[in-house]
């Protein structure tokens, strides 16, 4: 029996049909390719949104321990015993019970008086020796046993007299001011509960004393 030649349409339709296979695999590998990129990237991404997440945990809770276990400073602790809170009420009291202390007066100084002149002759006496400038009985050895933190109004009051003149508002300033221009400055701050409530110094500053 005689074979029939290959027919040039066959052979046409075959090499169609291999290459749409081919274009289907190649279309099939581009997408499968795209989608477990896109995956891949899904996942890294996702992990490092986790590590920055518990990063960020971490950080947060050794900043918590941080400030809760760390050590209070000396300054925390000064503010904290000089100044602690009180009641509005009692504090207003304190404070209005000394405002009318301010004498507006100066103090007089305690200085030598000047050189006489003898009146039989042109030659002065010889003056004594300088005395220390002071006022009232502020000097700069008493100033500095005014403790901070622990003296009180009544206490500065009864050892160095009425203060010159005094500031009231949340604390109370008083000044003790010289005819000379020397100065003493005392911030008492309320301190204490109802029932044991004192003027308390907690800062102090002066001028002029020796």
């Amino acid at each position: 029996m005689q074979r029939k030649p290959f027919k040039q349409s066959h052979r046409l339709r075959y090499l169609l049909v291999g290459l749409l296979i081919v274009a289907v695999i190649i279309v099939a590998t581009v997408i499968l390719g795209q989608h477990g990129g896109k995956k891949t990237s899904e996942t890294s991404q996702s992990t490092s949104q986790s590590s920055q997440s518990q990063n960020k945990s971490n950080s947060t809770g050794s900043t918590s321990a941080t400030s809760s276990n760390a050590p209070v400073s000396s300054t925390d602790e000064a503010s904290s015993v000089v100044v602690p809170s009180v009641p509005s009420s009692a504090a207003s009291e304190a404070i209005h019970a000394v405002v009318n202390d301010g004498t507006q007066t100066p103090i007089a100084d305690n200085q030598t008086s000047a050189p006489q002149v003898a009146s039989s002759s042109s030659v002065a006496t010889p003056a004594p020796a300088p005395k220390a400038v002071t006022f009232g009985n502020w000097t700069l050895a008493n100033f500095n046993t005014v403790k901070l933190g622990s003296a009180t109004y009544d206490q500065v009051k009864a050892s160095y007299g009425n203060p010159t003149n005094l500031v009231a508002s949340d604390t109370v300033t008083a000044n003790w001011i010289s005819t000379s221009g020397a100065k003493v400055t005392i911030v008492f701050t309320p301190t204490g509960d109802n029932k044991n409530l004192q003027l308390v110094a907690n800062y102090k500053v002066q001028s002029g004393l020796q």
